[in-house]
């Protein structure tokens, strides 16, 4: 959509898909010039001519792609260990899956095959209409890949890992009083919209994030792990483990 206001015109033109985008200004102008009075311009050849440069300029820039990667090198985890289901607010989720050995990028309706790079790092093909897309894994403290870097056209994004969900009924478990072991008590509680808080006199809630099995994290430390303890069934005892040890919480 474009208005020229001192002239009171203006143009709608409506393509479809990105690869006919430069039609909408070939067509606008078109209209202008029509609508003037003016010449018309051979916009059409121009615009010809500025993508077959670009087409070549992009071309040239493909064929010295990989410049920068770093020779016999390893991803530090096995490939399932990368796969699931990343999210960001703005740009939704984007998707790992391992099929038949392979990674696999699933992202805005784009499915392409991921090949390993250096590290931790997976690239796609080049594709000419879908793009070409780097991805690159972050392992946290624990050693779990639980983000994902990736250069988006308005910027640079990161991605997390979608946390695993519990039953209900096994999160009902968990909640309960705990005390250190100075015998000061706190309380892990199961709020009516199914997230479980770590709560402490004195202290913010803590939001308890799913991690794998009975083991948690919160938002505000990547490094403290909080692990429910369970024999016979039943929930004995919550251990924290942080760089500088662990500690084992009883329940009351």
């Amino acid at each position: 959509m474009s208005f020229m206001p001192q002239e009171r015109i203006g143009a709608i033109v409506f393509v479809i898909g990105d690869h006919c985008a430069p039609l909408s200004d070939i067509v606008s102008y078109n209209v202008y010039e029509r609508a003037l009075g003016m010449d018309q311009t051979p916009w059409s050849a121009r615009w010809l001519e500025i993508v077959k440069k670009n087409k070549k300029a992009g071309t040239e820039a493909r064929a010295k792609a990989g410049g920068e990667r770093v020779l016999d090198t390893r991803p530090s985890h096995a490939l399932a260990d990368y796969a699931g289901v990343y999210e960001h607010p703005a740009y939704g989720d984007l998707k790992i899956t391992l099929r038949d050995g392979q990674l696999q990028f699933d992202f805005h309706k784009s499915e392409l095959p991921l090949s390993h790079f250096h590290y931790d790092r997976f690239d796609t093909p080049d594709d000419e209409l879908k793009g070409k897309w780097a991805v690159n894994f972050i392992t946290n403290p624990q050693g779990v890949i639980d983000k994902v870097v990736m250069s988006l056209d308005e910027a640079e994004a990161v991605f997390t890992r979608r946390p695993e969900t519990l039953d209900s009924r096994i999160l009902a478990q968990l909640a309960g009083t705990y005390r250190t072991p100075d015998g000061f008590p706190f309380q892990v509680v199961l709020k009516v919209d199914g997230g479980l808080f770590l709560v402490v006199p004195g202290q913010p809630d803590d939001t308890l994030v799913p991690c794998k099995g009975l083991r948690f994290r919160t938002p505000r430390y990547s490094d403290v792990v909080f692990e429910f303890l369970m024999e016979n069934d039943q929930i004995k005892a919550l251990k924290v483990t942080t760089p500088r040890g662990e500690r084992v919480h009883l329940r009351k």
